[in-house]
Parts: structure tokens; C-alpha cells; sequence
């Protein structure tokens, strides 16, 4: 590559350190270089749009993930993920998430694997190692200190040395010792001070030369901040294009003589080989979606029903018969339609979904099974579902949606399509031809499924009218604000009209938008990013019905759904609090109190506080769980999967009990202190006893430890050891077990064996030189102590099962990986 290198111009360099559009990079076919195509994300290749996205697999959420405690599993799921990423002509995955879960406020937890940097890492490198194994480049993000997602572009991580490598490097560490990903993406915050795409220290020090990372350096989108500090750093890639402070800034820098040609050209060169190794397996070509038979169904599926974890089952009400004739109530709208990801970059439309609801109907077949929608779990009221709404171009299910040039709906068609939801966005180059003078229709006939007063609410970014059968019932003037945080997710924005409408009577709803006339909010975008969200809801109420306590007193069991949506976990923003919606607590409140036996199904991505524990018999945290949620829960519920999941995470029994409340989110000057220092997560061991802790998880079985013992792995090295010990399912039916082992209270390895009814097996994890060292600040290294070292096998964090004592005599150190 050195001769191409040669053969370019300065400004042909320049211009491929930076994207040329929202997803792609630079091609130079007279030299032979194509471009790189990306995309989002952790849980499905989402595609080149971020609305109205090609459909792809949607697999469970990183936190469901990280439950598993399963690198075959996240292997397998890197494998699928890279496979349609080729479908999708993308050679680059953005993917995975391994900074860590510091705060249960942090708004973006769903999208990493864990509070402990070990299971990071070691989830994280499968993933790489999956995604790569078929020729398409993973990137491991966001380096380094990106735990919250408050003033993300403009704040500062305060973090002291020890920490920082005990903790929050020490997940890219373990994954690039287990691993080789081929590119790394930076984070938007500072660190002590400094942007991390201006961390020479950071990038070129302890990423390359320490790590021995050897892959390319590209920057979160609009994460980088100057002209000349992250080329020095060693980012090779500004994104999104247009460049911000690339392009011709740069080429005044060189020619000035603050950067030098031969930083250009060792950069280039960086591109200019990935390009030719992620290039040479995909097309250029149009996207398509995947289809439903491409879906590896039964993957999808194990991973969400071994991530799914079951807290709490009182009086072994779990699992149900399904063979029994039991009348189930059901309750909460996530039972017929999940939340099955996380929004921002893990926003994207899965090839089916299936719902918790059509499952257990189809499970529990002999079962009488009755459906209440429960409570509101919406801050903004959501789009009508597909069951009421027509397209009447075709009619069938779905929105007519018309984009035409200028304001006027008789002038210029650029694009018709028809969308599944009354909701538009327009921060890309998915229509091609769009102006930034331009207008919006979408047209459907809704035909409600019940009589009464139903609500109607819309925020958008421009004016928007709604008429329904010609008459105007909403005149929105639409926010000022169009920063793209506010765009992906606009806040408290919302006008709502309650109107009368009659069940099966057809509606025709006409919504017009227009854009806005802000300027672009940077060089990337030709426009003001536009987004609008027309939401129906028939009935809308607040309060618990009558109907919600008399069908959970009739029935025999009941269970209950939860959920956060994208309002509440995203990307951009952070939690406000770790309860439900008051509403929801309500209804947990009123069906235990009403119901025999009563279940709870929380679909989040963070823990939540339970004040109604002591009421509900049994409690199932099943995440963000991905597209085969239903049948995953249906397995679970009946008794068909044995739950194995463990919690990745502590859950607090309130917030005021997480090490780094005080600290989180960012205080008055954009400073985000880390003052809990090493006292993170399950590891403050003088924090107040936490609801569930790290590792938590129940089966319908029993397993027994014993016989634990440590072998050297070498006579060379005291350092390297097998520890070794007898697992035996002691239960009546069969299950996955998790073996976590702890060195001096901190996860060191683990294994997960499956049993028989009985059976024992001898399980192994090797415990190397990281499971005894500690970050020296005063000599730059890895310490290993002659001293004494307690090693246990623990059913989660806070319970011991067995113990030893292992005793090293020579101290040393250590650098790199």
C-alpha cells in the first residue's frame, strides 16, 4: 500500500480521513480504494438508515447478553451479525458496547454487557471474534470513560489512574487479549481534561503501544472536536462526512506546517488497508432486508432464554403446566407488544417479533387465558398498531407516506413508501433527492376497535396539521430545538386532542408536515435534521380500572408486564429515577393483592426498584430480549427452558445505595467525578445490602460445588493455574449452571456447564496473571504480590459455595496484555 500511498495527492489523502456521507467513507476507484460502508449495531445490523430501517435479526439487548454468561453464545451471535452485514454490503459493525453499567441511571446500560469489566471483556472479545470470522470488521466502542450518556459531547470523566486501569480500561484490555478487533471506536467525553479523540497518551500509548492494538482508530459521530490533536492522537477516521475539521482545515494544517504529510500518510494508509480488507467481502450495491427464513430463529431464542433471569420464585410457583386447565390473566401492553430493544444506535426493525401474549396462548393451549392492556407505559403516545391502521394505496396494513419538494402536496414527488408507524425521520441520506425545503403526508384509514374518547398526540420538529375525515384537529407548531438528541427522541414536546370515535367505523387521517427552517446544526447534515411522531390512543386513562382487580381475583395466576421504553433507556440521555412508571407500580400492586399467585415479566435494560417485592411470588428480568421474546418467556414460564441467567449487574434496593449516586450524572461544570473509585457495583462491599446481587440468578433446579483445587498449569509459573471442581445437578431436572470464581472478591473466570438430573462434571477456569495483579501507579505496571490470595467459587457476589487459599511467593510485574 505504501506505492498507493505515492500516487495520491495531499488532498486525496485528506479526504480519506473523514466520511463522505452519514455511513460511508471515501472511494478513490481511480487508485483502487473503496469505500467502507458502517452500520449500527449491538443487537442486529440495523442497515444505512436509522428510520425505516431494511429489516434484520434482532437479537436480545447487551445487559440480556451479558446474563448469559455465555462467550459460545455471543460467538455465534458475532457470526449471524457478520453474516448480514454482508448481506448488507457493510464492512463495518459498530459493535460491541464494552464500557460498563457504573450507575443504573446510565440511559445507554442496555447496550453494554456489565457493571464488571472481566465479563466485559470476555463477552465482548466473542463478539469481536464472530463478527470478524467472517471477513467483516467489529468495533469495539467507545474508548474510554463513556458510562453516561448526560452532556456526553461536552463532559468530563474525572477518573484516577488506578481506577481507570482496574476498571474502565481493564474491559478493552481483556477483550483485546482475547481478541483482535480491526477497528475501535473513541467516545465523545473527555477524560482528566481531554477530549478522548485528543488522548495521544490514551490512543497512541496505552491502546496501541501497551494493548498492542494494531487496528484503525475512527471517531464516534461528530466525536471529534479540532483539526490537529486527533490526527496527532492517532484517529484515523472523522464520522460522519462531510468532515467538520478535516478536508480543507486539514490541508491548511499540512501546508502550514502544525501536521505534518507524513502523519497524513501514515493515516491514510490506515484506511486505505482496512478499506481493502473489509472491501474485498462486500458489495456496493442496495441493501436488502433480511427475511424472515434467514433469521436463525433458535439462536435468538437460546440467547434470550438463557439471558433472562429469574429473581425471585416464591414457593416454587414457576414453572406452570402447561398441560393444565389453569384460567392466566395476563396484564400490561408489553405482553402483546414487547420491548424488545433499546433506543439509539439499538433502534432498528426486526424480520417478525413475537409477542409474549400469541406465545403462552400458543403454549398454554389448554389453559383460559384472558389479556388486559393494563396501564399506559408511554410518556408519548405511541403510534396506532397495524391492526387499525390501512394504507389506502394498497389496502393493507400500514401509512402511505408522501416526501415532496417545497411546501405545496401538488408539486414535486421525490419518494412514496409505506411505513408501519405514523412516525418520520429524516437524519440521513435515505431519500436521496429531499431538499431541505421540503413537506410530509402520511395518509391511513383507522378503524378503532373500541367506542369512546381517543387520544391523539403528535410532536414535531416543523409545523404539522392532523385532519381526520377533513376536519383539523390538531395545529402543531412544532420545537425549535433540532439537535440531534432532541430529534432521535424529543422530550416534553407533546400537544394531545382526545376527539369521540365509534368502534369498526372507518377513519380517513390525513397529517401534513413541514420542515423546519433551522440551518443544518453542522457541515454534516445538508438540513435540519426533521422528525415527527403522530401518536392514537383509544381510551386513554391513568388510573386502575375495576376490570384489572376482578379478572386477577377470578383467575388462578396472573401475570404481569413491565417495561421502559425508548422515553426512558436510549442513547443520549440518562434515567431520572430507577421506578416504573407510577402507574405500572400500581398495577403490580393491585394484581399481587388481588391474585392467588401472581408473576412479574420486567422488560428493561437497568435495574428498577421494587417496593411491591414482598407482594409478587415470582419475578423474571427478562431485559430487552430480541425479537423471539415470546417464545423465550413461553419456554421459560412452562418450564420447557430451566432459567440460567445471572445478573450482570447489581440491583440496588434503591438509588441511594449505588456507589456512584452523587456522582452521576454530571454536576454544574459538565464534571462527572468517579470518586466511588474501585467501589463500583457489587465490589463496594460496604454498601447497604443490595435487592439482588451481581451473579443472582434462580433455576428449577439444585447444583452443588465441591472439591475445588488449583493446579499449575506450568512449573514455570505460579501465576498460571487451573482451578478445578465438581459441579452435580442434585435437582430433578435438567439446567445450565454458572461456576463464578472470585479472587479475593472480584470475578476472576467463569464456566457454565449443562447437567442432567444427577450428573457431575468437572468444570476448569484458568486463572492466569490477571486474576492476582493490581495497577502500581507509583511503577506504571501490573503488581502481583507475594502474599496470600483467597480464590472461591460463589453462587453470585455476596454467597461463597467453596474456598481456598492460594499463596504466591515470588512478587513481579507486568505490561501489555
Amino acid at each position: 500500500m505504501a506505492e498507493t500511498i505515492h500516487c495520491l495527492s495531499l488532498e486525496e489523502k485528506v479526504s480519506l480521513l473523514a466520511g463522505a456521507s452519514y455511513w460511508r467513507t471515501v472511494s478513490l476507484p481511480q487508485h483502487n480504494i473503496r469505500e467502507i460502508k458502517c452500520s449500527d449495531g449491538p443487537n442486529g445490523v440495523r442497515g444505512e438508515s436509522i428510520h425505516a430501517s431494511t429489516k434484520a435479526t434482532c437479537f436480545p439487548c447487551a445487559s440480556c447478553v451479558g446474563s448469559t454468561f455465555n462467550p459460545d453464545l455471543v460467538l455465534q451471535i458475532g457470526q449471524t451479525l457478520g453474516k448480514e452485514s454482508k448481506i448488507k454490503n457493510a464492512g463495518l459493525l459498530l459493535a460491541p458496547t464494552i464500557n460498563l453499567h457504573r450507575s443504573p441511571l446510565g440511559g445507554r446500560n442496555f447496550e453494554a454487557y456489565s457493571e464488571d469489566p472481566t465479563l466485559s471483556g470476555i463477552l465482548g472479545a466473542a463478539f469481536v471474534n464472530g463478527v470478524q470470522s467472517d471477513g467483516i470488521s467489529a468495533c469495539p466502542k467507545h474508548f474510554l470513560g463513556n458510562e453516561c450518556e448526560t452532556n456526553r459531547k461536552t463532559s468530563n470523566s474525572v477518573i484516577d489512574e488506578k481506577t481507570l486501569r482496574e476498571l474502565y480500561a481493564y474491559s478493552f484490555q481483556v477483550m483485546l487479549k482475547n481478541s483482535s478487533p480491526w477497528a475501535i471506536m473513541t467516545a465523545y467525553n473527555k477524560v482528566n481534561g481531554t477530549f478522548m479523540s485528543e488522548q495521544e497518551d490514551l490512543i497512541q500509548g496505552l491502546l496501541r503501544k501497551e494493548f498492542g492494538f494494531k487496528g484503525i482508530v475512527i471517531s464516534d459521530f461528530e466525536g471529534i472536536y479540532s483539526t490537529i490533536s486527533p490526527v496527532t492522537a492517532g484517529v484515523a477516521l472523522e464520522l460522519p462526512g462531510p468532515p467538520r475539521f478535516r478536508g480543507e482545515h486539514l490541508i491548511k494544517a499540512v501546508n502550514e506546517g502544525t501536521v505534518s504529510e507524513a502523519q497524513i500518510d501514515s493515516l491514510a494508509e490506515e484506511v486505505i488497508n482496512f478499506a481493502a480488507k473489509v472491501g474485498s467481502v462486500v458489495e456496493n450495491s442496495p441493501e436488502r432486508a433480511i427475511t424472515a427464513e434467514e433469521t436463525p430463529a433458535d439462536l435468538v431464542r437460546s440467547v434470550a432464554a438463557e439471558g433472562i433471569v429469574l429473581l425471585k420464585n416464591e414457593n416454587n410457583v414457576l414453572p406452570l403446566s402447561p398441560a393444565s386447565s389453569l384460567k392466566i390473566g395476563i396484564f400490561g401492553t408489553p405482553a402483546s407488544t414487547p420491548i424488545v430493544h433499546g433506543g439509539g444506535s439499538a433502534s432498528m426493525t426486526p424480520t417478525y417479533c413475537i409477542s409474549p401474549l400469541e406465545a403462552l396462548q400458543r403454549k398454554f393451549s389448554n389453559a383460559d387465558i384472558k389479556y388486559h392492556p393494563g396501564v399506559p407505559i408511554f410518556k408519548k403516545v405511541p403510534s396506532a398498531g397495524l391492526d387499525v391502521m390501512t394504507a389506502p394505496s394498497t389496502g393493507k396494513p400500514g401509512v402511505d407516506c408522501y416526501w415532496y419538494n417545497g411546501w405545496e402536496f401538488n408539486g414535486d414527488l421525490v419518494h412514496h413508501e409505506i411505513l408501519e408507524t405514523t412516525r418520520t425521520l429524516v437524519i440521513d441520506s435515505r431519500i436521496e433527492k429531499l431538499m431541505p425545503e421540503h413537506c410530509n403526508r402520511m395518509h391511513y384509514i383507522l378503524k378503532p376497535k373500541s367506542t369512546g374518547v381517543h387520544t391523539f398526540g403528535v410532536t414535531s420538529s416543523g409545523k404539522c396539521i392532523i385532519r381526520v375525515n377533513d376536519q383539523v384537529i390538531v395545529q402543531h407548531n412544532g420545537f425549535t430545538d433540532v439537535r440531534v438528541e432532541h430529534i432521535m427522541q424529543p422530550g416534553d414536546f407533546e400537544e394531545r386532542v382526545a376527539i369521540e370515535m365509534e368502534a369498526g367505523v372507518e377513519y380517513q387521517v390525513v397529517i401534513d408536515t413541514f420542515s423546519t427552517t433551522a440551518p443544518p446544526p453542522s457541515p454534516v447534515f445538508k438540513m435540519a435534521p426533521q422528525a415527527t411522531q403522530v401518536g392514537f390512543c383509544e381510551n386513554l386513562g391513568s388510573s386502575i380500572d375495576s376490570d384489572i382487580c376482578t379478572l386477577a381475583m377470578e383467575c388462578d395466576v396472573s401475570i404481569v408486564f413491565t417495561a421502559n421504553n425508548k422515553e426512558y433507556e436510549s442513547e443520549s440521555f440518562d434515567r431520572q429515577s430507577m421506578a416504573l412508571s407510577p402507574q405500572q407500580n400500581d398495577l403490580i400492586s393491585t394484581v399481587a393483592h388481588n391474585s392467588p399467585k401472581s408473576i412479574l415479566v420486567n422488560q428493561t435494560g437497568s435495574p428498577i426498584s421494587m417496593p411491591w417485592i414482598d407482594d409478587i411470588d415470582a419475578i423474571l428480568q427478562c431485559w430487552y430480549a430480541g425479537q423471539e421474546v415470546g417464545n423465550a418467556l413461553a419456554d421459560l414460564l412452562s418450564g420447557d427452558s430451566n432459567p440460567s441467567g445471572k445478573l450482570p449487574v447489581t440491583f440496588p434496593v434503591r438509588i441511594e445505595d449505588s456507589p456512584s449516586f452523587g456522582n452521576f450524572p454530571t454536576d454544574e461544570n459538565l464534571q462527572i467525578r468517579y470518586k466511588e473509585g474501585l467501589k463500583m457495583g457489587y465490589r463496594a462491599r460496604d454498601s447497604p445490602l443490595p435487592l439482588f446481587p451481581f451473579g443472582h440468578g434462580l433455576s428449577y433446579t439444585q447444583f452443588e460445588v465441591k472439591n475445588l483445587h488449583l493446579n499449575p498449569v506450568s512449573a514455570d509459573s505460579e501465576v498460571d493455574l487451573n482451578l478445578n471442581a465438581t459441579v452435580t445437578n442434585i435437582g430433578l431436572v435438567p439446567g445450565h449452571e454458572v461456576v463464578q470464581v472470585y479472587v479475593d472478591g472480584v470475578l476472576k473466570g467463569f464456566s457454565k456447564p449443562f447437567l442432567n438430573q444427577g450428573e457431575s462434571k468437572e468444570v476448569q477456569v484458568r486463572l492466569d496473571k490477571y486474576a492476582f495483579s493490581e495497577w502500581d501507579v507509583k511503577a506504571g505496571s501490573w503488581v502481583i504480590q507475594n502474599r496470600a490470595y483467597k480464590v472461591d467459587i460463589r453462587r453470585d457476589a455476596n454467597t461463597v459455595l467453596e474456598s481456598t487459599t492460594y499463596t504466591i511467593e515470588k512478587s513481579s510485574t507486568w505490561n501489555g496484555v
